[in-house]
């Protein structure tokens, strides 16, 4: 992950701040992945204390203490598996009074905010506004949305915008070595909608191959079998994932037929190893086979508006059979 990290343009913010000496008091990160928003926070408030290289003895000492959470001077809040109340914005507000032990800084770090409650946003208003001397805060979210306004005008928003599937297949591969095949990490990235901790997620739990099976069902089912499909699959608990892997398909299958629209040129053939899901190509071309080209463009509209729905509560049954018949309806 903290390779991952490391390529992003928000921790070459950090870092180029820090080598100019112009690191905020405050920060909000912003990553959509709650299984390493912990471990991002660590990378990220490293610089603050020039311990990010490990380049030193003391650096490592400094590195590995943060990576424990035992770092005297960085402080982790709340305790893993609870909420932030007003009962930690007030320890903070205590240990906050206190000065460094090592050396200039002392940083709180706060994982999970946009599940802290208002009262306890609150009770941290005025240290964010005005901390002491050397107290730098590094606020952690999946999404800003449950974020005051007032906590958002005085923190530095960075975002870590989704990953590319080929990063996330690559990191898989490094974490979990030969544990599993290419293959299933090249499927668990695609459903991964670009969060690493999705990607883990669902390898570790074997869901994949139902995933990959339940996305190829609906895509290639007809008006007649869509309802009694979309039954089946549609009570899943990984829905964002059902719905990345459902854009990657189309996506892939669109591929295919504008390669094959093309002929046999050098066009065609770099169309062709752009193909996400390599070892799923017997089915692909069967999905290119089955949709004119016109419905293949238009299923990328048709899941992003998807998307947009269930994020905002849609029930997701009802979403998902709409979806595929509208690209039904675009044409076969």
């Amino acid at each position: 992950m903290q390779s991952l990290l490391k390529q992003t343009r928000a921790y070459g913010l950090i870092k180029t701040e820090e080598a100019r000496g112009e690191l905020s008091h405050a920060y909000l990160l912003l990553l959509d992945d709650a299984r390493n928003l912990r471990d991002a926070l660590k990378t990220f408030v490293k610089p603050f204390f020039s311990c990010s290289e490990e380049a030193t003895p003391e650096e490592k000492r400094r590195s590995a203490l943060i990576d424990n959470e035992t770092f005297c001077d960085c402080l982790f809040f709340p305790e893993i598996g609870k909420k932030f109340m007003v009962e930690d914005a007030e320890r903070i507000t205590e240990e906050s009074a206190l000065k460094p032990v090592e050396g200039e800084k002392k940083a709180f770090v706060i994982a999970d905010f946009d599940s802290a409650t208002p009262a306890a946003q609150n009770k941290l208003l005025k240290l964010l506004e005005e901390p002491p001397e050397g107290v730098v805060f590094l606020l952690g979210a999946t999404t800003a949305y449950p974020v005051l306004p007032t906590v958002l005008s005085r923190v530095k928003t960075i975002e870590i915008p989704p990953f590319a599937t080929e990063e996330i297949k690559d990191c898989l591969a490094r974490n979990y070595g030969g544990r599993y095949e290419m293959n299933d990490y090249e499927l668990c990235a695609a459903a991964s909608n670009g969060s690493l901790g999705a990607a883990q997620s669902t390898l570790d739990s074997g869901a994949y191959k139902q995933l990959i099976d339940e996305a190829f069902s609906l895509c290639l089912s007809t008006s007649a079998t869509l309802p009694q499909i979309v039954k089946k699959v549609g009570d899943t608990k990984r829905k964002k994932e059902l719905l990345s892997l459902l854009r990657i398909l189309y996506r892939d299958a669109l591929l295919l037929k504008t390669a094959e629209a093309r002929a046999a040129g050098k066009e065609s053939r770099s169309l062709a190893k752009k193909i996400s899901l390599k070892s799923e190509t017997g089915r692909l071309q069967t999905l290119a086979n089955t949709y004119a080209l016109s419905a293949l463009v238009f299923a990328q509209e048709a899941i992003s508006k998807a998307e947009k729905e269930v994020t905002f509560n849609a029930y997701f049954p009802q979403c998902l059979e709409l979806l595929i018949a509208s690209v039904q309806a675009k044409g076969k």
